[in-house]
C-alpha cells in the first residue's frame, strides 16, 4: 500500500514539475531586469504594454536605464514617471516586447507564481497564496529578497495579477532587522488595475496625483463601512465637518464594505474633486461634501493601514544592512569577551 502511495505521489510531483516548467517558459518573456546607468541598482521589471515596463523603485524622471531580457540582450529605456505613494514607476523602452494578459479575478487562497530578479538572477522567486485580495493591493505569502521589487505575479494560466511592491512587516509577527537585512514572509502586491490606472495618469500628466481626505479610519466588526478614529487637523475632512467616531458607509453613493475598499476609492480620486460621504452619526444619516486636496508624496501606507508597512528592497540597502549586522555581531563578541574576562577574574578570586 505504501509503495503504491509513493508511486502515485511521485507521478503527481512529476506532472506538477512539468506544469511549473510550462508556466515558467510562458511568463519568462514578460519579465526583464532593469539596470540603472551607474549599475548601482538592479531590479525586476514587468512588461505591461509593448514598450511599457513597470517596476517599484524611486527612479528620477528621465533617468536613463538599461533593460536586459531573459537572453541577456540589452536595450535602452527611460524612466517616465512614478507614483509617489507606492513607488510604482513607468519605464518606456526603445524595444518592443511581448506582454501578458491582465486579470482582475482574484480569489483568497489562489496559488500565484512570482517571477523576477533575485540577487541578480532571474527566475521563479516563489509560489504563494493570495491573502486579502480586496483593495488596490493584496498580500502574498512568499519571502522576498533584494531585487524582487517589480517582479511579476501570475496566476496558473500565465495571466498578470500584479507586481511586487515591497515586503509587509507586521509588528510582533515577522522578524525584521531595521528593514534592511533579512527577508519577509509576506509580499505586498500592487494589483494590475491600479497599475494601469497609474500608467494612464503618468502618460497624461507625467506624474500621479491622488486625492486626500485626511482621515485615519478602521474597519467595523460587521464590515459595514469604516469608523473615523482621527481627523487630521486642517484636512479637507475636518473643514467639511467630519468628526471622530463617525461611521462612513458610502462614498459618492457607493457602499464601503471595508477599509481596503475605502482606500481604493479615495486613491482613485483626483485632487480638486468633490466627493460625497454618507455618514451615520448618533443614529442620524448625514451627507457631507468634501473637496479633496493633493496627497503629499512619500510611501504613506502606514497611515492608510496602520497594521502594516511596506519597505523597499534594493541590493544596495541589503549590503548596508549586512554591514550593520556584522558590526553588531562584532560588538556582541567584544562584550562577550569582556564578560568572559570578568568571569575569569571572579573565578580566580574564588580559588584564592
Amino acid at each position: 500500500m505504501l509503495i503504491l502511495f509513493l508511486a502515485l505521489f511521485s507521478t503527481y510531483l512529476g506532472e506538477l514539475n512539468k506544469e511549473i516548467c510550462r508556466l515558467e517558459s510562458k511568463i519568462a518573456a514578460y519579465v526583464v531586469t532593469v539596470h540603472t546607468q551607474e549599475g548601482e541598482i538592479t531590479m525586476s521589471g514587468t512588461i505591461v504594454k509593448p514598450n511599457c515596463i513597470v517596476t517599484v523603485c524611486f527612479l528620477k524622471e528621465g533617468e536613463p536605464l538599461q533593460i536586459e531580457d531573459r537572453f541577456g540582450n540589452l536595450s535602452r529605456a527611460t524612466a517616465v514617471g512614478r507614483d509617489p505613494i507606492t513607488g510604482l514607476t513607468l519605464i518606456k523602452a526603445e524595444k518592443v516586447f511581448a506582454f501578458p494578459k491582465g486579470t482582475k479575478k482574484l480569489r483568497n487562497g489562489e496559488i500565484c507564481v512570482v517571477y523576477g530578479n533575485s540577487f541578480g538572477k532571474v527566475g521563479i522567486v516563489g509560489m504563494g497564496f493570495v491573502q486579502s485580495p480586496e483593495g488596490i493591493s493584496f498580500n502574498l505569502s512568499i519571502p522576498l529578497s533584494p531585487g524582487n521589487n517589480g517582479a511579476g505575479v501570475f496566476d496558473s494560466y500565465g495571466n498578470l495579477l500584479g507586481v511586487v511592491g515591497g515586503k509587509v512587516n507586521r509588528p510582533g509577527f515577522l522578524y525584521d532587522s531595521g528593514g534592511l537585512y533579512g527577508t519577509s514572509n509576506f509580499a505586498e502586491i500592487i494589483k494590475v488595475e491600479y497599475i494601469f490606472n497609474t500608467i494612464r495618469q503618468i502618460e497624461k500628466m507625467g506624474t500621479v496625483k491622488r486625492g486626500w481626505l485626511g482621515l485615519i479610519v478602521r474597519n467595523t466588526p460587521g464590515d459595514m463601512g469604516v469608523v473615523v478614529e482621527q481627523v487630521i487637523d486642517g484636512s479637507p475632512a475636518m473643514l467639511s465637518g467630519v468628526k471622530e467616531r463617525d461611521l462612513i458607509i458610502a462614498l459618492n453613493g457607493n457602499n464601503i464594505p471595508d477599509l481596503e475598499r475605502f482606500k481604493e476609492m479615495v486613491l482613485s480620486q483626483y485632487p480638486g474633486e468633490v466627493v460625497r460621504l454618507t455618514i451615520i452619526r448618533r443614529k442620524k444619516r448625514l451627507e457631507l461634501s468634501v473637496r479633496l486636496v493633493e496627497r503629499e508624496g512619500g510611501v504613506d501606507w502606514e497611515r492608510m493601514a496602520p497594521d502594516f508597512k511596506i519597505e523597499k528592497l534594493t541590493p544596495k540597502a541589503f549590503q548596508k544592512g549586512k554591514e550593520r549586522v556584522k558590526e553588531e555581531i562584532m560588538e556582541q563578541l567584544l562584550r562577550l569577551s569582556e564578560q568572559i574576562e570578568l568571569l575569569k577574574k571572579q573565578l580566580e578570586k574564588v580559588e584564592d
